[in-house]
Order: structure tokens, then sequence, then C-alpha cells
């Protein structure tokens, strides 16, 4: 019988009845594999425990809250954003560790099944090689036995036919009869000897089948587990290089956000909703009573380029406040609420027309609100012209 080469069954037969070499090497293979796969499956559960505990400390940073801002700028918005993307990045490291902690799961199973099949097949080539082994040993003494019996037979014979013709009757008679018993003790040892080739035939051919069987099965058992952990390595590349494009994607919008950080305007921002006042304190002239007495001392200074004469002149909704141009008009990019009464509220797209007497000198212009009908000082960095 030819068996294919190239396989475990034409690979690993024994030399000889009593020793199993091949197929030991073959088990000792299928048992070495079975271990890389465990070992996978252990690498796969601490990769798992490793991404969920940075997950875990991960989302704990996320969390870390950002000290008070009574303004929002620019700043704020590129810290507000790498924030969330890192609870993001959180989630995607949580999810690969669920995504670790399957395959784990499907290789231990893959594990437990190739090993009880291993098992069974290994028991079942065990008991029949014993089997043909012992009975190949018996076999053994009874050729010795024969054998030696077929020397005594022919030695009897031998001595009888000595005696046959001499002159002792009674020794001839008795090496006839020693002759005889021997014959018949080795026709006995051959039909024994016959018998026990029979019987190691039985189970050489039974040996031969459990062996091919055996060798047929732990070969498709590699191949089924050289694929799995293949393919579980290649999926689990997958499953990183996924997380690694999610975060090169999270890393981008951070980058595009962190892009439009801009200092100067996150200082305008913050003068424009928390300026005080637009001007130093005026140095304060002395006057004689009867000259000030119908006059605020406050008044009749310069603010912003302007002279106002009198508190009436100085307030923005004065019809004396002077005259709207219509040469120059801007339009407001920001909402603005006014933190004293002589600044003017703006929203987003407002059209505002300036003074005549505006100045910008402080940073700030005086104008008036189409919208709202009412004329105001207003941060310059709050329109676009």
């Amino acid at each position: 019988m030819s068996y294919p080469p190239g396989t475990f069954r034409g690979s690993f037969w024994e030399r000889d009845f009593v020793t199993q070499t091949g197929f030991e090497t073959v088990v000792t293979h299928v048992k070495e594999g079975q271990r890389a796969c465990k070992w996978l499956e252990d690498y796969l559960k601490l990769r798992s425990k490793a991404e969920d505990e940075f997950a875990k400390a991960l989302l704990k940073a996320s969390k870390l809250e950002l000290p008070t801002m009574e303004y929002s700028g620019t700043l704020k918005s590129s810290l507000d954003t790498y924030r969330t993307e890192a609870e993001e990045e959180a989630n995607f490291h949580s999810n690969l560790a669920q995504r670790f902690s399957e395959e784990a799961s499907k290789l231990n199973e893959f594990h437990g099944k190739q090993k009880e099949e291993r098992k069974k097949h290994e028991d079942i080539v065990h008991r029949t090689h014993k089997n043909k082994a012992e009975l190949y040993r018996k076999m053994m003494q009874c050729k010795s036995s024969y054998e030696s019996k077929c020397k005594s037979s022919e030695k009897a014979d031998s001595d009888a036919e000595k005696l046959k013709f001499g002159n002792k009757p009674k020794e001839a008679e008795k090496a006839k009869k020693n002759a005889a018993q021997c014959r018949s003790s080795a026709l006995k040892a051959d039909e024994d000897y016959k018998s026990s080739i029979g019987c190691v035939e039985s189970a050489r051919q039974l040996w031969i089948t459990e062996h091919s069987t055996a060798c047929d099965v732990f070969q498709r058992m590699e191949e089924d587990r050289i694929k799995c952990m293949r393919n579980t390595v290649w999926v689990c590349c997958n499953f990183v290089s996924d997380v690694c494009c999610k975060l090169d994607n999270s890393r981008e919008r951070i980058r595009q956000i962190t892009e439009n950080c801009d200092p100067s305007s996150d200082i305008k921002e913050f003068i424009a909703q928390k300026s005080t006042c637009i001007a130093p304190l005026q140095q304060i002239e002395y006057g004689s009573a009867q000259n000030n007495a119908n006059s605020d001392p406050g008044f009749g200074s310069k603010v912003n380029g302007h002279i106002y004469e009198s508190e009436d002149d100085y307030s923005p909704t004065s019809s004396n406040a002077g005259s709207v141009t219509s040469q120059t008009v801007c339009r407001a990019i920001y909402d603005y609420n006014p933190n004293s009464e002589d600044e003017l509220a703006l929203q987003k797209g407002d059209q505002i027309s300036l003074r005549s007497s505006t100045t910008a000198d402080d940073g700030w212009m005086n104008g008036y609100n189409h919208r709202t009908k009412c004329e105001g000082l207003f941060p310059q960095n709050y329109v676009n012209f």
C-alpha cells in the first residue's frame, strides 16, 4: 500500500513493532502547536486587560475639570476639543479591549476542542500500539519456542536413526518414542507460531488503520490551527489599525482647532468683555466756584477724539450727540453686551454707522446701531469694515 508523500500519514511510520517514534513525533508537534495557541490566547487576555485599564485611566483624565473661564476664546475651544477627543480615545481603547477579549474567548474554545480531539485519537492509537507490541512479543516467544523444538525434534530423529540398526533395542525404542514426542511438540509450536503471526497481523492492520486516521486528523487539526491563529493575528492587527486611523482623525480635529488659537484674538476678546474703563482718569483742574457752579467737572474733557461739553452731549442717545455719516458703515461680527450705559449693544450682523467724530486710537469707536436705533461706544475688533 502506498501513502501520499508530504502528509503525516505517509511520513511518520514506525521502523519496528514495539516503538512509536513516528507517532510520538506527530503528537509532540500537535501539542506544541496547541501551546502556541494558548500563548496567543493569554497574550490577547493581557492585551485586553491593558487596553481596558488604559481606557479607564484616560477616561478619568478626560473628566478633569477645566478652570472656570468667564470668557470664551480660541484657547478654550482648543482645550475643550482636546478633552472631548481624549474621552473619545478612551472609548476607542475600551472597544479594542472588548474585541481582544472576544478573540481570546474564541481561541479558548478552539483550543479546548482541539485538545479533546487530540486526546481521543492519541488514546486509541496508544491502545492499538500496546496490543500490537504485546502480541508481537508473544509471537517472538512462539517463534523462539518453535525453532528450539524443531532443533530438538531433528536431534531426536537423528539419535533414533543411529540406534535403529544397533544392538540395543530398548534404547532404540526409547529414542524412537522421544523423537515422536519431539515432533509432536514441534508441530504444536508450529501451530502456536502461525497463530501468533495471525494475531499480530490483525493487530498490525488495526494499528495501521488507527494510525492513518489519527495522522489525517492531526494534519487537519494543524491546518485549522495555523489558519485560526493566522486569522486571529490578522484580525487583531486590523483592530489596532482601525483605532490608529480613528486616533489620527481625532488628532487632526484637535490640530485644526488648535491652528485657530490666536493669542491676539483671545486678548482682544477678554478686553472687549471685561474692560472696566476706556480712558485713564483725567487731570482735575482747578476752577472757581462761580465758574463751575452749573457744570460737572467730569465733562468738558476729550474722550476718544470727541469733546463732550455737557452730560446731554455725552449721552449716546442724545439728539445732540452728533450726526450719523452714511460714508462709513461697518457690520458686527460678534455679539457684545454693554458693561456701562454709554456702550452700544451689538448682535452679530448689526449694521453700524460711524459718527463723524469717531477715533479708534484706544480700540473703541462711536456709532449708531440701525437695529436698536441707539448710539454708543463699542469695541473696534467686534466689527468688520
